[in-house]
């Protein structure tokens, strides 16, 4: 038995000890209850120093911390009374970045005066309506409510038995039925997002391929593992494989259509002259969703190319997925179901509080293969604290877990997959009234399909018809960087066909004439 005692509790622990068990047994011959007896009685208990991470005045920190939570809602409910973007002023930042180690500490209302002063104002700015750029989710007050319930709980969902754990599998389960994966073998695990995600796809996908590859190694085994994706794949899948030690080339850029989507005869070709050279194909990406167009690829032509070279078909859904639960749109992903492994965002379209991304598996089974790793200080057990295996830890790379899963089963449980659909197919048609007003100006050119929520334009004045694409491009990025620099919104630039574009990407609900603020 291993005991941890914080700031001199032992004898209100043995103390509860002996109350608990008497409560619970009713025998006074009980050999446990014995024992515990002999402990209380026969122990020496030290005066310790008191020292308290508690609150002096709990009066006082109920009262600041009720003003914080006002903070908070007045933040969230006047977001459009603010500017887009605040850039931080040179004296703030100064105060940020330059301050000495505190080794004393300062009283919690100086402490929430700083966050309210320096800190708060300053942020991301993507709780803001008017803020278009790089898919980030704008959260809500539901979320605001669960990320404080999980500070308050403080749970270590890594291990052992309680709500957190049983929360987390509830909402793995829901995504389960939601994308149609087989119930009675599939599963995952909620993490920080998609690229931690991809990571843990690949691993597994690596996993499945070389059966030792935990033991011996990819020198031992003396192979070269190559997959393949399109050429607008999000980068997480090359860090991926930077990081799994295969090195970002062996990672097969396939060329796309029309439609920027991955182009399949090249990619069967692809497959074909690498086993002729020798090496093995391990796993191939498909896009639903792409971060920069939108653009999903033929998911089931890929599942199909899978499975007839036994290949891993991995989906990157980070927030392209989630059409699922728009009726208008769900056909862009058929053959996602066919997946071997999914990564996707609560945190993009769904407006979770960041961080939460998701890794769902066609077989539950291999992330315990993957990541499982026993130790005589892990043991789980039947029943008591350490019950309800397998334990998350088993099942990815982090041992100390945050209970991520909460602030999910919150927003779902709030606002129902009805609603939260009905807002993903008005963002999407958001997008299409924007291109549709972008195309009455001729000096503005839209760039692709607009099948989601991005839209991509390129401003071609016609004082600058005749100047060189580098002008061309520096003068949209001036743009943008006026209408973030100034507040009035924030759209985010993306490169397509050598050309720099502003890209909008609606993620969030707010009025349509706000977009107006674009073109004019």
């Amino acid at each position: 038995m291993t005991m941890f005692f914080e700031n001199g509790e032992e004898q209100l622990m043995t103390n509860f000890m002996t109350q608990s068990y008497e409560e619970s047994t009713g025998e006074d011959n009980s050999l446990l209850l014995k024992y515990v007896r002999q402990l209380s009685n026969s122990s020496t208990i030290e005066n310790f120093n008191e020292v308290t991470l508690d609150p002096v005045d709990w009066k006082s920190t109920r009262e600041q911390a009720h003003r914080m939570l006002d903070t908070s809602l007045d933040f969230l409910e006047n977001s459009r009374q603010r500017p887009a973007w605040l850039p931080l002023p040179t004296e703030t930042r100064q105060r940020l970045t330059t301050e000495t180690l505190p080794r004393e500490g300062k009283c919690l209302k100086e402490v929430c005066d700083d966050i309210t002063n320096d800190v708060l104002p300053y942020c991301g700015g993507n709780t803001h309506p008017r803020f278009w750029g790089w898919v980030h989710g704008s959260g809500t007050v539901g979320g605001l409510i669960a990320e404080m319930m999980t500070a308050t709980m403080n749970s270590n969902v890594g291990l052992c038995s309680h709500s957190g754990v049983l929360i987390e599998r509830q909402v793995i389960q829901w995504m389960v039925d939601l994308f149609q994966f087989p119930h009675e073998t599939s599963g995952g695990v909620i993490v920080s997002g998609t690229s931690m995600a991809a990571l843990m796809c690949l691993a597994v996908a690596r996993c499945h391929t070389l059966s030792k590859i935990r033991e011996k190694g990819l020198v031992s085994l003396g192979v070269q593992l190559v997959a393949y994706c399109s050429r607008e794949t999000h980068v997480c899948i090359a860090k991926a494989m930077e990081m799994l030690g295969l090195g970002n080339e062996a990672l097969r850029l396939v060329p796309v259509n029309s439609q920027f989507q991955i182009d399949i005869p090249s990619l069967k070709s692809m497959i074909e002259r690498d086993r002729k050279d020798g090496l093995i194909p391990f796993c191939i990406v498909g896009n639903a969703g792409t971060v920069s167009t939108g653009a999903f690829d033929d998911l089931k032509s890929l599942s199909i190319i899978a499975k007839e070279n036994h290949i891993w078909f991995h989906v990157d859904g980070a927030f392209g997925s989630f059409v699922v639960l728009d009726e208008t749109r769900r056909n862009l992903i058929d053959g996602l179901s066919e997946a071997d492994s999914l990564a996707f965002d609560f945190h993009k379209w769904l407006h979770v509080p960041y961080a939460a991304g998701c890794v769902l598996l066609r077989n539950f089974q291999k992330l315990q293969d993957t990541f499982s790793s026993t130790r005589h200080y892990l043991t789980g057990t039947k029943r008591g604290f350490a019950g309800d295996m397998p334990w998350f830890s088993d099942l990815s790379i982090e041992l100390s877990r945050p209970c991520r899963a909460l602030k999910v089963w919150f927003t779902i449980k709030e606002h129902g997959m009805n609603k939260l659909g009905q807002t993903i197919q008005n963002n999407c048609d958001q997008a299409q009234y924007l291109a549709n007003l972008l195309m009455k100006y001729d000096f503005i050119q839209v760039f692709t399909p607009v099948s989601l929520n991005i839209v991509n334009f390129r401003v071609e004045p016609h004082e600058l018809k005749h100047m060189d694409s580098i002008t061309l491009d520096a003068f949209n990025d001036e743009i943008v960087n006026d209408l973030q620099e100034k507040g009035i919104a924030v759209p985010s630039t993306a490169r397509i066909h050598a050309k720099n574009l502003a890209t909008t990407q609606y993620d969030r609900l707010y009025y349509v004439a706000n977009q107006r603020v674009l073109i004019t």
